[in-house]
């Protein structure tokens, strides 16, 4: 086995865990994975210089003292970067197969049938991210499908780039407190994912801004960021929390907090569980609005 390969199987053993040398090779020929212990400790040697791991000396009852190894920070991340890395290999998969379900069976055009409810055929809608890929193309074209003269614009950051661009999409730079739209503009607002906690309140006003006063606002969500979740976690949770943990998941408003500021802002709230996402569904804006 290349060195780089075994460095990365032992770096997998190590995560919480703490092994002698004579450990580390067992624990490898357990997994059928064979490498002479002189090898195994010049490999332990140079992860220690690399600091992927760290060590510390032992006493022990009947001998010399014994060295102990455990994950370095530098581990860690490398450790962190191997498994994003695997998560992504695997949602791209997970998305190529959503992608190809039959109709009556599509997140994207169950998604598509609750925003046609709301626009019963009219109006415009404004579709907001902080990213973009190829599950948002899907979801803006299905969203194109509506007996509607209106247009759609996907608000997005200055850095995130589509191309090639939707047809009758229209590009707009903005962020989710600012939103480059008239006032009473847009009949449906489609938001990916919601902003930090601190700014929640800041964006519903401008989402507000630009709603007309029948205008629906449409929140679409990972579960894991407003649903209350235990261990042991599905696959789908696993990897949605996995993922944003290094957002800082707790920086952004659970369940209870987006509810009680919707609100807030809305007399009517719906929720739909959709797959590892939730979808809500505010209407009726408060007027005047209630403090929060």
């Amino acid at each position: 086995m290349k060195t780089d390969d075994l460095e990365k199987n032992i770096l997998k053993m190590f995560r919480g865990r703490e092994f002698y040398g004579y450990e580390v090779h067992k624990k490898l020929a357990s997994q059928d994975v064979k490498v002479e212990i002189s090898r195994l400790y010049r490999i332990l040697n140079e992860m220690l210089k690399e600091k992927l791991l760290e060590s510390r000396w032992e006493k022990s009852q009947l001998g010399p003292k014994k060295r102990v190894y455990r994950l370095g920070e530098k581990g860690r991340k490398k450790l962190d970067g191997i498994l994003q890395d695997a998560i992504r290999t695997i949602h791209a998969s997970y998305e190529e197969y959503l992608l190809n379900l039959p109709p009556e069976r599509s997140v994207f055009e169950s998604v598509r049938r609750h925003f046609a409810r709301q626009l019963r055929g009219r109006g415009n809608i404004a579709y907001i991210s902080p990213s973009y890929s190829v599950m948002h193309a899907r979801m803006i074209c299905n969203l194109q499908k509506r007996d509607s003269q209106g247009k759609i614009y996907f608000v997005k950051p200055r850095s995130v780039l589509v191309d090639p661009c939707p047809d009758n999409l229209t590009l707009m730079d903005g962020t989710y407190e600012n939103i480059p739209l008239k006032n009473s503009f847009v009949d449906l607002l489609v938001v990916i994912d919601i902003p930090q906690k601190d700014f929640l309140e800041t964006a519903l006003t401008e989402w507000c801004r630009v709603l007309r006063a029948d205008g629906k606002l449409a929140i679409l969500i990972p579960a894991i960021f407003v649903e209350e979740y235990k261990d042991p976690l599905t696959i789908g949770n696993f990897i949605e929390k996995y993922e944003h943990d290094t957002m800082k998941i707790n920086e952004h408003a659970d369940g209870k907090y987006l509810r009680s500021s919707l609100q807030n802002f809305f007399q009517k709230i719906e929720e739909t569980k959709i797959v590892h996402m939730v979808l809500f569904l505010a209407s009726e804006p408060r007027s005047p609005r209630l403090s929060l």
